[in-house]
């Protein structure tokens, strides 16, 4: 992604990574200024900034969008929950206890696609890794095959025959059912 906002505006990525808020007016009158009063620096600013955001959301799938979203907040919420509770292992501990049972009980519903099963999959397991319990790639891969629909169960058989499933990717099982 670096490298398209790159080629697109190489300025444009710095403002990724510096992050963007629009100018504000001086200390007497507090919010944003008006366009109209923005400098020619805070244009162009602004302008690189529109660039890469019209980058990411024209070239990233609706399924990965919505799972970068979720993890920034995941991530977010977590650096919250540390300021206002100082980390204590009480609250990490329930929390990973609520993320446990909600994998436990995770299913893949009959109207669901592959893609958007594994971007809740992989909510919940970025969830557990920002808490400092990870879910081991062997737990999500057996997790995958033994919560999908009957329609999936002829390519989990075959897949369970054909390959070490104790070994294999989450992103290659996932493109495997994905061809299914």
């Amino acid at each position: 992604m670096s490298i398209y906002i790159k080629f697109i505006e190489s300025r444009a990525w710095q403002h990724v990574l510096d992050g963007w808020s629009p100018p504000m007016r001086n200390e007497d009158i507090p919010g944003p200024k008006p366009r109209a009063q923005w400098t020619a620096d805070e244009s162009t600013a602004a302008i690189y900034n529109a660039k890469a955001l019209n980058s990411i959301f024209t070239s990233v799938d609706m399924n990965m969008f919505n799972l970068i979203g979720t993890c920034i907040c995941a991530r977010d919420a977590w650096k919250k929950l540390q300021t206002h509770c100082e980390g204590s292992a009480s609250v990490k501990k329930t929390s990973m206890c609520l993320i446990t049972s909600k994998f436990e009980k995770m299913r893949m519903e009959k109207n669901e696609t592959i893609m958007q099963y594994n971007t809740r999959l992989k909510c919940l397991a970025y969830e557990a890794f920002v808490l400092g319990d990870p879910i081991s790639n062997e737990r999500l891969v057996f997790k995958v095959l033994r919560s999908v629909p009957k329609r999936f169960h002829t390519k989990v058989c075959a897949i369970d025959e054909s390959k070490d499933t104790s070994i294999m990717g989450l992103e290659e099982l996932i493109s495997s059912l994905r061809t299914y």
